[in-house]
């Protein structure tokens, strides 16, 4: 393993922030991987997985110990279901094996490709696949779990284990690996044959609907909060249980500290204006969730990760 010392974090995040890791080393297949996290446990090293680094915000003090950089690549299709029909067989669905490093857009454009169906409404959608099946991402009312059938780990006594997709306890920006901190290494999803045509239209209007409400291109760590609960909602009478709505109506976009700013195009968005850190942007959180709930009476939860200590 090339381990490296004192690597700043922030160009491996999507929000630039950061400070250093004091151990870093980059992985690029399965079994780099398990090394990696085997190392940090025999040497009682506290570690990290990092993937695209969306949805995170690491400390300006950065991460003492051992940041593993998951760049695991492989997808394939490793089983088909169907049935015989005169004399040839009709393939109907097929399960498709990702590992955890490899990006969730490269995984659905390889599904889009072959002409399978369950996840084209993701596309556009950041981060890779470890983080999603970690956060269980979504898009609208679509989960990235919907179609996960098994998901392999690694666990932190260093052995290889399988999760059904039941056994994940999957839920709204949730799995047990919240819990388990178990290092996710691959994931299969059981996917139905459909017109390819058919699939990328449906691919390509989520992307423009994804570009058209969100501040694309931006330093940026997507959604700040999670949805608001139902109760909630119900009780304000909101269409959404978007975060971003109370936000919005709160008048708090454009509302800054520091290089921090709540984006005007979603107010769900916090974006880095080039000169922020780490501190700015919890700032700000902390900001928004004391003004909404003074406005709403609601207590925002927050969706990104933070990654060591201010």
């Amino acid at each position: 393993m090339n381990i490296q010392k004192l690597v700043p974090l922030a160009k491996h995040t999507y929000f630039k922030l950061g400070g250093v890791a004091d151990l870093f080393v980059e992985v690029k297949t399965k079994e780099e991987l398990v090394d990696a996290v085997r190392y940090a446990i025999d040497a009682k090293l506290p570690y990290l997985v990092l993937g695209g680094g969306s949805n995170v915000l690491v400390s300006d003090n950065g991460f003492r110990g051992l940041v593993i950089k998951n760049k695991t690549s492989a997808v394939k299709i490793k089983g088909f279901a169907g049935a015989r029909a005169k004399g040839k067989l009709d393939l109907k669905e097929a399960i498709v094996e990702a590992e955890s490093g490899v990006t969730v857009n490269y995984l659905i454009r390889y599904t889009l490709d072959e002409g399978l169906a369950g996840l084209e409404d993701m596309l556009g959608l950041p981060g890779t696949v470890g983080g999603a099946v970690y956060n269980n991402s979504h898009h609208l009312d679509k989960l990235f779990a919907d179609h996960i059938i098994e998901v392999e780990v690694i666990g932190t006594d260093g052995q290889l284990k399988k999760y059904t997709n039941a056994e994940c306890q999957f839920a709204y920006d949730y799995s047990i690996f919240h819990k388990t901190k178990e290092t996710i290494h691959s994931a299969s999803f059981q996917l139905k044959r459909r017109d390819k045509a058919a699939l990328w239209e449906v691919a390509t209007a989520a992307v423009k609907r994804r570009s058209s409400t969100q501040p694309l291109g931006l330093p940026s760590s997507g959604c700040m909060f999670k949805n608001i609960t139902l109760a909630d909602r119900m009780r304000l009478g909101v269409p959404t249980a978007s975060a971003g709505y109370l936000i919005d109506k709160a008048g708090l976009k454009g509302l800054r500290v520091g290089g921090a700013v709540v984006s005007d195009v979603h107010a769900n968005f916090i974006i880095n204006d080039g000169s922020a850190s780490s501190r700015d942007v919890s700032n700000l959180v902390e900001d928004i969730k004391q003004k909404i709930k003074e406005k709403f009476g609601v207590s925002l939860v927050e969706e990104v990760i933070k990654i060591g200590a201010n």
